[in-house]
């Protein structure tokens, strides 16, 4: 069951020698043959390529060489970002085939990372979706309830992790293909500001709105993923040269003064009302905590 385990858990379980990267590895590509079959996750899976990447965290590990801050952690791609040679299809039968020769800058700092990629994920055709029900390919199902949507386009990435089957994931938000699949699978998750995250790699569907987010079960494993991914990208002249710090030094701070901004009109234009409910729970919670509400 290695593979449900948290990345911030696994990382910390690696760097102790308390686990092999290859074990975590093949709990994650054990997990992926016996449940996607049922869920549509994945559009390719590069067990191969997992495996080669984990032995190489687990001989830097014996060599008593640094690890990187995701050192043995699995992750899943939306199949719209390059790793080179290995299929980017966008989920459509255009590019099927078509195999990438270079790795996005967001791929290029998760190998640096010691982050292990078990392949890619399916996703609305071009990004172009807000369900996964217009992949080329196949449906993706959403995890807790199989005669349901994921969301999109990102379902995939989304339902990877609900699933148990990657910790983390990357997909991409250009009007919600991020955010709405991570609400509707119950996960963490975040578009970040525009430019904080180099676009390099990733096939676009509107380049001035699209940017590579992360998807987590929990908070932390979203800002450990964001701190590496994120910073200023030479290749991307649209990337924000602006320090990243550490994201996870930040989960700690009160959130007393800040400004919350809430768009009342989204509660009340066909909004679900368990939707509203949940809503409206979550700014009074952050009322109690401090925060200023402000509509």
């Amino acid at each position: 069951m290695l593979h449900a385990a948290s990345a911030s858990a696994l990382r910390e379980h690696v760097h102790d020698g308390a686990v092999r990267a290859v074990d975590v590895a093949r709990s994650a590509l054990d997990h992926i043959h016996e449940a996607d079959e049922r869920i549509g996750s994945f559009l390719h899976v590069d067990g191969e390529g997992a495996l080669s990447q984990a032995a190489a965290v687990d001989r830097a590990r014996a060599a008593g060489e640094r690890l990187g801050p995701l050192a043995g952690v699995p992750i899943a791609l939306k199949d719209n970002l390059c790793v080179r040679g290995i299929p980017a299809t966008c989920a459509s039968k255009i590019l099927e085939g078509w195999i990438a020769p270079y790795d996005a800058t967001v791929v290029s700092r998760l190998r640096a990372a010691g982050a292990v990629i078990l392949g890619k994920t399916n996703m609305d055709e071009f990004a172009m979706g807000s369900s996964n029900e217009t992949s080329a390919y196949k449906l993706v199902r959403n995890p807790w309830d199989l005669s349901r949507a994921p969301g999109g386009s990102s379902g995939g990435s989304a339902a990877s992790v609900a699933a148990g089957m990657a910790p983390l994931s990357l997909g991409s938000d250009t009007g919600g293909s991020v955010r709405q699949p991570a609400s509707f699978c119950g996960l963490v998750a975040l578009k970040p500001t525009y430019g904080r995250v180099s676009r390099y790699g990733l096939i676009a569907f509107a380049s001035s709105l699209d940017q590579v987010g992360p998807f987590a079960r929990d908070v932390r494993d979203c800002a450990l993923v964001s701190e590496v991914v994120s910073g200023r990208d030479p290749r991307d002249a649209t990337s924000v040269d602006v320090p990243v710090g550490s994201y996870l030094a930040e989960l700690g701070r009160d959130v007393r003064g800040l400004r919350v901004g809430v768009v009342r009109a989204s509660l009340t234009e066909g909004c679900e009302p368990g939707v509203v409910k949940a809503i409206e729970a979550a700014v009074e919670t952050l009322r109690a905590l401090g925060c200023a509400i402000v509509d």
